[in-house]
């Protein structure tokens, strides 16, 4: 089923029973913004449920919970659990007329007997979903996207965990789903339950867990992991001026191999900066976390600019990117490709049409930082 909404960005079709003064599910307290995006509580209510689980597994993954896909990259307990959690409670709950598409990361045929027997194990006390059958049909949802000869106009996308290495180092990770809509990012959910609620600069007793939720045309705001504390809109007038680029923060993953392989990044910083950190060789003003939290902590203001650059052949997946890009655009920020190109996500399950990702708080950052990555590429 296709959603009624077209490329402007949701519209108010659908009667939200779950708004009002405040949300009546059990799991969520809090008034949500976008009240007349039914969709919005559903997709963070998946997120908020799966997240529970994730906590809790991220506190005793080890090496008996990894396999590695023939992409080389490794798959936990908490990636299967989380998407199947996520696509069931989409798949129950979505008005009519909304699209039933996902495009989804894992798949049940790379399912081993004793990871199986460990998901079913997370997921017992918390969702319906209680033997082998019921599992892999949940996880393959994420892959209905397929069943169409023609690229669909409107599906979900869905990283259960992006940033799985710093989940098995007990650092950031994040739960990032999205609706694309006639090739546009309509709505987006980042769950970092890792990330403090707050800027690092408001202290040590700031809530750890957040959430971003942006809709296209209707800003950007962050949530507390629990739903009850008070919305905050991030962009105009939440965050001070940013500040000039030589001085501008880059937000980048911790791994350089993956995100940086040729050291690209660091040049355009050296570029920016006038040099790099003494001490460390590495970029003067950074924060290197995993995953598109990046994205949320460069749209609240604590960061400047986001890179990344992968291996020239690398193609991006769109649950990749899709979400993050409209968190940080619907805070005010700008993104393109490392060419300067638009972001083009009518191409299928990845953007075969752009490589790389950049991004900035403001007009004046981006000019500067694309300056520097064509600087860097002569």
């Amino acid at each position: 089923m296709e959603s009624s909404r077209g490329a402007e960005g949701p519209s108010s079709r659908h009667p939200n029973k779950l708004f009002g003064t405040s949300a009546t599910s059990e799991e969520f307290t809090q008034t949500l913004p976008f009240s007349n995006v039914p969709e919005v509580i559903i997709a963070v209510e998946a997120v908020r449920k799966a997240a529970k689980i994730t906590e809790k597994l991220q506190k005793t993954i080890d090496a008996k919970g990894t396999l590695t896909k023939d992409d080389e990259s490794p798959v936990t307990v908490g990636d299967f659990a989380c998407q199947a959690i996520v696509l069931q409670h989409l798949r129950e709950n979505l008005p009519n007329g909304v699209t039933q598409t996902f495009l989804a990361e894992e798949k049940s045929s790379n399912l081993t007997p004793a990871l199986t027997e460990q998901i079913l194990k997370a997921l017992s006390d918390t969702t319906s979903i209680n033997d082998e059958d019921t599992l892999r049909s949940c996880i393959d949802l994420g892959q209905n996207f397929f069943d169409s000869h023609e690229i669909p106009s409107h599906f979900f996308c869905l990283d259960p965990i992006d940033g799985t290495k710093g989940f098995f180092r007990k650092e950031q990770y994040c739960i990032a789903l999205g609706l694309l809509e006639n090739g546009m990012p309509t709505i987006a959910v980042l769950a970092c339950p890792n990330l403090p609620f707050v800027d690092e600069e408001d202290g040590p007793d700031a809530k750890i867990g957040c959430i971003f939720v942006a809709c296209k045309g209707q800003g950007c705001y962050q949530l507390d992991m629990e739903g009850k504390v008070e919305p905050k809109r991030i962009g105009e007038g939440y965050n001070a001026e940013p500040p000039l680029s030589h001085k501008a923060r880059f937000c980048v993953g911790v791994e350089q191999g993956f995100g940086d392989p040729t050291g690209k990044a660091k040049v355009m910083a050296q570029e920016l900066h006038g040099s790099l950190d003494e001490t460390t060789d590495d970029i003067k003003y950074a924060t290197r976390i995993d995953s598109q939290a990046k994205y949320g902590l460069v749209a609240r203001g604590g960061g400047e600019l986001y890179v990344r650059l992968p291996r020239l052949d690398y193609e991006e997946w769109m649950w990749d990117v899709a979400p993050g890009v409209l968190v940080l655009e619907e805070s005010g920020g700008i993104i393109t490709d490392a060419n300067g190109n638009d972001l083009d996500f009518t191409s299928g399950s990845k953007l075969s049409n752009n490589y790389g990702v950049l991004g900035a708080r403001s007009k004046p950052l981006y000019d500067d930082l694309l300056a520097s990555c064509r600087s860097a590429s002569q």
